[in-house]
């Protein structure tokens, strides 16, 4: 059973979330020390390790403000869950991704997906999957792929968002536009995540 939030415990989650929804970083240590009015990091280290402990954020020790909230932490505090949003990827050519500092909110069905992100679709590759130039889709960080995913690959140094096909022996990435050529997977394609949904134009 999880335990009781302190209100202490709220207060920081609430500051990590602005300082992400505001800048698209999390706070330092100074800056959480200051929002809490403390005087020491070790009293915010403390309160970081008892909202880890309660599975509330994820910490990346090796990571410069490696702060995560998780889906529990967005409704212990009861904020619609903040996304990260990635550049252009292609839904036709690959092509670069590139991180931004911008944050969305979600509506709260997204609420039970942690380790996820959004990505801008450039291209019409998709479009018999009801993805389209300009849209925003969700996708979600894991390490296992079956045939008919759709999924966001890095080929070298590029990204694009195709269906994943692993058949008589094959696997290669399949358009969802009979205009579109297939793309054969190598030793540098490299799965960054898999589709979730479509959130439309942002």
């Amino acid at each position: 059973m999880q335990r009781r939030v302190t209100k202490r415990q709220k207060e920081l989650l609430r500051i990590i979330y602005k300082y992400i929804q505001s800048s698209g970083y999390p706070p330092t240590l100074l800056d959480m020390r200051q929002k809490l009015n403390v005087s020491s990091n070790q009293a915010v280290l403390d309160l970081l390790k008892q909202l880890e402990n309660k599975k509330l954020i994820k910490r990346d020790e090796g990571e410069a403000r490696g702060l995560k909230i998780t889906s529990l932490g967005f409704s212990a505090i009861e904020k619609q869950p903040l996304m990260p949003m990635m550049g252009i990827t292609a839904a036709g050519f690959a092509t670069e991704a590139i991180a931004q500092n911008e944050w969305l909110a979600l509506s709260s069905g997204y609420k039970k997906y942690d380790n996820v992100f959004i990505v801008q679709v450039s291209g019409n590759s998709m479009i018999e999957a009801n993805i389209y130039d300009g849209d925003a889709v969700l996708i979600k960080e894991q390490r296992e792929y079956k045939s008919g995913d759709i999924v966001l690959a890095r080929i070298g140094s590029e990204v694009t968002l195709k269906t994943f096909i692993a058949k008589d022996g094959r696997t290669y990435l399949r358009p969802e536009n009979p205009a579109c050529v297939t793309i054969a997977i190598t030793e540098d394609t490299y799965f960054l995540g898999k589709y979730i949904a479509n959130l439309g134009k942002r």
